[in-house]
């Protein structure tokens, strides 16, 4: 587990009248040219006041989409400036220029007018991702001090991310720190009994660390989802025509067989056919035929899901427990996600992150029901499992 070794007031002494790069996640979901959920934008704006209030001019980073190192207009960040505009009450000049071709001179000039520029996709680069040196000086040499506000990104080793430290004074920024100080509290869990895991979504491949690791360290992991028709699959029952890893069933057998007591899977599920156009029903796993589909959990799995909640101090949650996408196989993950709310035990630690969370919790509208909410995907997993994270440990050299 990784301790910051300086906190984002830090760097009040060292931003005033300077120019700050702030590194930040505006990758946000857009369709049709709106924003779908403006979360991460709004997440960032104490620090840029913040700043602000520092008389601090401030240059964002931030990627968008994976353009994979080429100019792609469909993921500029033009629509994300504006939004941002309106949110803070302030003039965001959109920088389209190439970052190569930018001097400190041209950003001073630009700073005449606005005191917040926003950098076009800063993976447009190729350079970005390789964590070049060459442009990681280029990128410095543009500000005086840099701050970090990226946790989602923090376990990348980019230019944007672990590069700059290297060049300019660097701190965490108060969103950051606040991500730290909070997941903190997974690790402080000294009873096992006290601590629960919720692990849904459609790859148990993508979290084999994170079920072993919590699997070990609290009393019960639940899983839903197609990970769990996996596990299903493994334990030898029909699972139908649904979604689940073949080359993960070795694996599952041996979780199963190590951690069988601590694991609770779903006793029945709601399926239809492979078309989805049959009338949803609930079945109890031992009857599930050849040509069901699994798209949620059951009834049974709902109550026995809320009910192990109701009994935790602490709680971990990562994904969905069904097609959360479409309606109504997103009924088992909501009335589950109530337990949170209904918890009434004194001091109730309960965390949600990673891939399409957020999502999910506005969605069903219980965002506000978790103590922390983190803005990283799989910053989030990569953190929670007590892993390195280049972006944070550069900020401690």
């Amino acid at each position: 587990m990784i301790t910051l070794k300086k906190k984002f007031s830090d760097s009040y002494n060292f931003v005033y009248n300077k120019t700050v790069i702030l590194r930040v996640d505006l990758n946000v979901p857009i369709q049709d040219e709106k924003i779908v959920d403006s979360t991460r934008i709004k997440k960032i704006l104490p620090t840029i006041k913040k700043l602000l209030e520092q008389r601090a001019k401030i240059i964002l980073l931030s990627h968008f989409g994976r353009p994979e190192g080429s100019w792609n207009k469909d993921l500029s960040l033009i629509t994300v400036a504006k939004e941002l505009e309106v949110l803070i009450g302030k003039k965001v000049l959109l920088v389209t220029t190439n970052v190569k071709k930018l001097k400190k001179d041209d950003i001073e000039e630009k700073f005449k007018n606005v005191d917040i520029l926003l950098l076009e996709n800063i993976r447009f680069y190729p350079e970005e991702e390789k964590n070049e040196d060459k442009f990681v000086k280029k990128i410095s040499s543009l500000a005086d001090i840099f701050i970090n506000e990226c946790f989602s990104c923090s376990h990348r080793d980019h230019a944007s991310i672990s590069g700059i430290p290297k060049y300019l004074p660097s701190f965490p920024g108060k969103l950051l720190e606040h991500e730290i100080q909070n997941l903190k509290n997974l690790f402080l869990v000294q009873n096992e009994t006290d601590g629960l895991a919720v692990l849904g979504g459609s790859k148990i491949s993508t979290k084999i660390k994170l079920l072993e690791f919590y699997a070990g360290k609290f009393s019960k992991v639940l899983i839903g989802g197609a990970m769990a028709n996996t596990i299903c699959c493994a334990q030898g029952y029909e699972i139908g025509v649904s979604l689940y890893e073949k080359k993960m069933i070795k694996f599952s057998n041996k979780i199963i067989e190590k951690f069988g007591d601590k694991i609770l899977l779903p006793l029945d599920f709601i399926v239809t056919n492979k078309k989805m156009d049959s009338q949803p029903i609930a079945k109890n796993k031992e009857n599930i035929s050849k040509n069901d589909l699994i798209l949620d959990i059951g009834p049974q799995t709902r109550m026995l899901f809320y009910n192990e909640i109701l009994k935790t101090k602490t709680i971990l949650w990562n994904g969905p427990l069904g097609l959360f996408e479409r309606k109504p196989y997103d009924e088992g993950t909501i009335f589950v996600l109530q337990a949170i709310r209904a918890n009434k035990i004194k001091n109730f630690f309960s965390v949600a992150g990673g891939g399409d969370t957020i999502s999910i919790l506005n969605q069903a509208s219980c965002f506000d029901d978790f103590s922390f909410v983190s803005t990283g995907g799989g910053a989030f997993l990569e953190f929670i499992q007590g892993a390195l994270m280049p972006g944070l440990t550069s900020l401690n050299d």
